[in-house]
């Protein structure tokens, strides 16, 4: 028996989220706490901006081409049969402010995929450039765990981050200990997390892998996924530092020459959970144990040789939004941070087109 199907797949039902009582209270307090954020960057720079995922490389057209012959347990939702579909991908850092990429931080590639058939989870999944169509939405960062494990957590970060403001120190040692003098009751995991999190070296964004790190419904089941560069890229280390020591913007000069000269080619793979200990749905601090189930690869994702620098193109890229609920219910988001996604993502896209009244506004 091959190791692929020694552990079973466990059946998605709606039992397997919990939902803690007093979340939806603790959601709101994270938007204050955003809204708060939010504000202190505008104060900053006079520009609206995302709350994470600021600076953008470039944005790139493509193609998801989904495998022949999967197996039963992987033929689920976009992917249950042979098929292509035009595809948007946005390469991302992850910071919350512009800085050259030089600087060690998070990196983001965020797949919209159009065309899709099924029902949306949210009404603006029917749109930009999509015809009227559904899109499917699958956000990932270089690193396969996020920051927080559940809503509470997160809530102490970003109230850390909306009281603290620019004092880094503060704003670590109240992520870190959460008012707590005991170091047994410190936070080590989250913040050890997000020490590795934006102290990613820089690499070029079509070398790296990128992971959900949350996990969605997968049609029968329930999954993580991740893209993994599957093709070489031109060039080498000296020339990519010699780069980055000469451009703020050094990735995004990066991705127009490699994609004049060449494709770029990921496997798009999903992780299917085998273990409700270990691998839990409400913790997206934890790693999921490949030994137990491996990565498999169920499309390809290509961006064929392209311009993706023109002033339209640049224009177009900072107007789209990537969401997570931006999908068909074959492929709802599942978990906490998942559900705080639902509703703050919406929040950073109507702040950053200035449809949000500024808390300090007359």
């Amino acid at each position: 028996m091959s190791h692929e199907i020694e552990h079973r797949p466990l059946v998605w039902t709606e039992a397997v989220e919990s939902v803690p009582a007093d979340e939806a209270a603790d959601i709101q307090q994270v938007l204050a706490a955003m809204r708060k954020v939010l504000e202190h960057g505008y104060q900053q720079s006079g520009q609206l901006r995302r709350d994470v995922h600021v600076k953008s490389h470039g944005c790139a057209l493509g193609t998801l081409q989904v495998l022949p012959n999967l197996p039963a347990e992987l033929a689920q939702g976009i992917f249950s049969r042979e098929q292509t579909f035009e595809a948007v991908v946005r390469f991302s850092n992850a910071a919350s402010q512009p800085q050259p990429d030089y600087v060690p931080d998070g990196r983001g590639l965020a797949l919209k995929v159009l065309g899709v058939n099924g029902e949306s989870l949210l009404p603006e999944g029917n749109n930009l450039a999509t015809g009227g169509t559904a899109t499917q939405d699958f956000v990932m960062v270089n690193h396969p765990v996020f920051i927080a494990r559940n809503v509470k957590d997160f809530l102490r970060i970003e109230q850390t981050l909306a009281d603290t403001a620019d004092n880094k120190l503060e704003t670590l040692k109240g992520a870190l200990t959460g008012g707590d003098w005991n170091p047994l009751n410190w936070h080590w995991r989250e913040a050890l997390t997000a020490a590795q999190i934006v102290g990613k070296l820089p690499a070029h964004p079509a070398s790296l892998t990128y992971f959900s790190m949350a996990p969605i419904r997968y049609g029968d089941y329930i999954a993580k996924y991740r893209a993994r560069s599957a093709g070489e890229v031109a060039g080498t280390i000296l020339a990519l530092m010699n780069q980055l020591g000469q451009q703020a913007d050094a990735f995004r000069v990066m991705l127009k020459e490699t994609l004049r000269s060449q494709h770029i080619l990921f496997e798009f793979q999903v992780q299917l959970c085998t273990s409700a200990e270990r691998m839990p749905i409400e913790d997206a601090t934890i790693e999921w144990p490949e030994s137990e189930s491996p990565y498999r690869t169920v499309a390809l994702l290509l961006l064929p040789r392209q311009e993706i620098a023109t002033a339209e193109q640049r224009v177009t890229c900072d107007q789209l939004s990537f969401n997570v609920w931006h999908a068909i219910r074959a492929h709802q988001p599942l978990g906490g941070i998942n559900r705080l996604r639902r509703e703050a993502y919406p929040l950073s896209a109507a702040w950053r087109k200035g449809e949000m009244k500024s808390p300090n506004a007359d």
